[in-house]
């Protein structure tokens, strides 16, 4: 069974579109880019100088990790891998596995987000596509699946500059993406674990130290990138979830906190419908049916004060109505606006139906 996809491709298309109603003046970082979403909408909260291609570094795995959860099924992930000679000679931050070790691919994956491990990032670029140019094609391909107009990938670790390369936003479209994997959360959130075949693997991302409500994601750093960090942080209060993406900044623990200080008291998440709401009741005149339109989903919005009066919504259904209404056939949407602008929508379903 493959590991399943828990954002959907509509979903990182809200990311790209979603509405931005960011505060004057709000906050800043000492970064060249800094881009600020909230992870289940997609809002944007905060961007600077968002678009510019930059080289990234380590952030380069959380990629690497994604592409080969993706990938792999479950014994997938439990299968011994054999450590190249081009794995172990190569440079920087790793787990110093040295040729012919042997290593579980899972056990890989926690060394590239947790001790990044340029080691480890070809071992699972090996492992997945033979060689780290093949698996570098998957990670663009995946680049292009979400939208990710200025990123570019030719190395599985980062430590290549030259024609390696993203922007704060695109990175926080991946990061947004790979936080609602269960797997990828699971493993970037974790502090410290002592893998099934022995390693001891603890996070270089000390800002889970430093900060609790910091869940993941990854550090990285080289010369010409500086330092970069996509960070995602849920408020324990409400539940909310931002992803935060700076890009050479010296800085960054620092500003990452400030800006979940931020976040957290400047936007509410307020729930437009749960999954199982009645949202309506309709009368079908043609055979004298009478259903309930029920949402498939729960769908909530961060909001600034004082903009719960600018909401609004919309039900559409198909034109053409069936004979037969089946409980729990499709029944079309709801669509929510924020000022006249769309932000949202849910699936909705048929509920109790009664034939008169």
């Amino acid at each position: 069974m493959r590991w399943k996809k828990v954002l959907t491709l509509a979903l990182c298309m809200a990311l790209l579109c979603a509405v931005c109603r960011t505060p004057a003046a709000a906050i800043s970082t000492s970064a060249t880019s800094t881009y600020v979403i909230d992870v289940d909408s997609g809002r944007v909260l905060y961007e600077n100088n968002a678009n510019e291609e930059r080289p990234i570094a380590s952030i380069t795995k959380i990629m690497t990790v994604l592409v080969a959860i993706e990938a792999s099924t479950e014994e997938d992930l439990a299968q011994v891998c054999t450590v190249s000679a081009y794995a172990a000679s190569v440079g920087g931050s790793s787990l110093y596995l040295l040729e012919g070790d042997e290593i579980t691919l899972l056990s890989a994956l926690y060394g590239c987000l947790l001790r990044s491990g340029n080691d480890c990032a070809v071992v699972v670029a090996e492992t997945i596509a033979g060689s780290e140019e093949a698996f570098a094609d998957l990670m663009n391909e995946k680049a292009t699946e979400l939208g990710m107009e200025h990123s570019h990938f030719v190395s599985c670790n980062g430590l290549v500059d030259e024609d390696n390369y993203s922007t704060a936003r695109d990175m926080a479209i991946l990061g947004a993406y790979a936080i609602q994997n269960e797997l990828f959360a699971e493993i970037c959130g974790t502090w410290v674990i002592t893998t099934e075949d022995g390693y001891w693997i603890e996070n270089h991302n000390k800002l889970l130290s430093y900060d609790d409500r910091c869940i993941g994601i990854k550090t990285g750093f080289t010369t010409l990138a500086g330092r970069t960090l996509v960070s995602c942080a849920q408020d324990p209060d409400t539940g909310e979830r931002v992803v935060c993406v700076t890009l050479n900044d010296s800085y960054d623990f620092d500003d990452h906190i400030a800006v979940y200080d931020w976040a957290f008291a400047t936007y509410t998440p307020k729930t437009l419908c749960t999954a199982g709401e009645t949202v309506t009741t309709l009368t079908f005149a043609g055979n004298g049916a009478t259903a309930t339109l029920v949402t498939a989903e729960d769908v909530t919005y961060p909001l600034l004060e004082g903009e719960e009066s600018g909401l609004s919504c919309k039900i559409t259904c198909p034109s053409n109505v069936p004979s037969v209404i089946k409980e729990g056939s499709e029944a079309g949407k709801i669509v929510y606006y924020l000022d006249g602008e769309e932000i949202a929508s849910a699936a909705l379903y048929y509920g109790k139906v009664v034939y008169r």
